[in-house]
């Protein structure tokens, strides 16, 4: 459960962000071009000494501040919802983060790179200048430097993250045994289309979910959240589920027992599930069913319905509802690292593709502890 807590800390480290790079960007962008405009005035009417272009040149006292108050804030932020994992909407923060360093730089590109060459052109021909306070009137501001430096690698985070791939990690043992807690996966994100990172509306459909797929969304009851899923029910279907039996639009989906522990009075199964071709496994617990011995849906238009490999340990459609289109961010493809929770090396033992269409055997259990 997210602390409300660190929750208001990183509330409290992002509202002093916000400010002291405003400040930071008044100063940046209006302050210092000002006394530059000034100088160069001046410059026109009257002789001027290396004291007084040093002077026009020198930041406030006050900027250092909130540079650091900037920066540290921002990293004191990250950190926090990184080690803890707290639920932020990512693609909205990368999204903003790459059109203000753009802006940054654009804006030093139109008007304060020429604003600082006239300051060097009005300077009188008898006034020798320093190499390093040369250097200083023609570099970029620091706030600029960063957008500079970051927004070329964040354009190309955000295109790839956004319309190629995505990497995650399994957090829960809802999709067991197909999925592994401590297991890295990677996402198609064009499999199903091209969308808007932030709403998620379709722009350009490359394909739609298929019944057996594993695919990634926005959790409907929280959309900051990112749950995996495996797709049963596509729009437009009857599912009625009666006692581990699955059935949409009235044919069974097959199963094959593989694993019974123990093998006499069993408490938990694992089954070769086919559902359209994809062979997958599922566990469950026997006589357990968490949500009810018999139930049974019709998926409504744009909707697709999910359910965890896990079946008796998965928060799925069956307790939140049906899963809206526009919440959908991917496929996942496959598993390229695995790492077990505390003090271990990652490995490479998993590496495997997803969505397999073999008929799988008791070899590929991995039974879960």
């Amino acid at each position: 459960m997210q602390s409300p807590m660190l929750s208001s800390a990183v509330a409290l480290l992002m509202l002093i962000f916000v400010v002291a790079t405003t400040l930071w960007a008044l100063e940046t962008f209006i302050l210092a071009p000002r006394r530059l405009g000034a100088l160069c005035r001046r410059l026109q009417s009257a002789p001027c000494s290396l004291q007084d272009v040093r002077e026009a040149q020198s930041a406030p006292l006050w900027l250092s501040a909130v540079r650091q108050a900037s920066t540290y804030s921002l990293t004191a932020a990250i950190l926090i919802v990184f080690f803890w994992h707290l639920d932020v909407d990512f693609a909205s923060f990368l999204v903003l983060a790459t059109l203000l360093s753009g802006v940054f730089w654009g804006l030093d590109l139109l008007f304060l790179k020429r604003r600082r060459a006239r300051l060097l052109a009005a300077l009188p021909a008898d006034l020798v200048l320093p190499s390093d306070l040369r250097q200083e009137l023609l570099a970029e501001p620091a706030l600029v430097e960063y957008g500079h430096s970051f927004f070329p690698v964040l354009v190309i985070v955000f295109v790839v993250r956004s319309f190629l791939a995505e990497p995650f990690t399994i957090p829960s043992g809802s999709m067991l045994p197909s999925l592994q807690i401590g297991d890295y996966i990677i996402v198609s994100k064009y499999a199903y289309g091209l969308r808007n990172p932030i709403t998620g509306t379709l722009w350009w459909s490359l394909g739609r979910p298929q019944r057996g797929d594993i695919m990634v969304f926005r959790y409907p009851e929280n959309p900051h959240v990112d749950f995996i899923k495996r797709v049963v029910g596509l729009p437009g279907d009857h599912i009625v589920f009666d006692e581990g039996n699955l059935y949409i639009n009235g044919h069974l989906q097959s199963r094959r027992l593989l694993l019974q522990i123990p093998q006499i009075d069993p408490w938990q199964q694992y089954f070769d599930e086919d559902l359209g071709g994809v062979h997958h496994i599922i566990r469950q617990e026997v006589g357990r069913y968490i949500a009810g011995h018999h139930w049974q849906v019709d998926v409504p238009a744009d909707s697709y319905f999910m359910m965890g490999d896990n079946r008796d340990n998965s928060r799925d459609s069956r307790f939140w509802g049906f899963l809206p289109d526009r919440l959908i961010v991917g496929k996942a493809v496959f598993i390229w690292m695995h790492k077990d929770p505390g003090l271990h090396l990652p490995t490479l033992s998993r590496d495997a593709m997803l969505n397999s269409k073999q008929i799988l055997e008791k070899r590929d259990v991995v039974v879960s502890p």
